[in-house]
């Protein structure tokens, strides 16, 4: 089901340095603001493996890639039978709505709905990476904080 415009939550990420970027909420609605150390992911496949990864525990990972989701969800995880999301939250450029995947059991928001994990898509992922990256390269981390909009009742 596509969300109209009106329909979405709107998700601001404010990052320790006070830059803010823009996005929408998918998966699990927050009961919440959400703060944590952000993660860049720069690799090209393997979102699955990267968001139940106990290296990932409590992250908020960001991915460089700009389509995530196209294989779904196939519940093999960081393999060895972790299939647990241990992301904190998940930062995006664009969601695909549908998996290609015919080994997906099904997409990627249902199972961060299931998990309780919250992502935020629409964001200019290629900007926020390379902020985290230079300040990794400085050897500091970087903080955020997503504040979602209230909704009317």
């Amino acid at each position: 089901m596509t969300q109209t415009q009106q329909q979405r939550t709107r998700a601001q990420l404010v990052l320790d340095t006070g830059e803010k970027f823009t996005g929408f909420v998918f998966g699990a609605a927050p009961e919440g603001d959400i703060e944590g150390d952000l993660k860049s992911i720069i690799d090209m496949f393997g979102y699955e493996r990267e968001m139940c990864s106990a290296d990932n525990d409590g992250k908020i990972l960001v991915f460089a890639t700009p389509h995530i989701g196209n294989v779904g969800w196939t519940g093999e995880g960081a393999g060895e039978g972790r299939t647990a999301i241990t992301a904190k939250a998940v930062v995006i450029r664009d969601l695909a709505r549908i998996a290609s995947n015919q080994e997906a059991k099904h997409s990627l928001e249902e199972e961060m709905k299931a998990q309780g994990i919250t992502g935020i898509w629409g964001v200019d992922t290629r900007r926020l990476v390379r902020h985290v990256s230079q300040a990794q390269h400085e050897g500091k981390s970087v903080r955020v904080q997503v504040i979602v909009e209230k909704q009317e009742a």
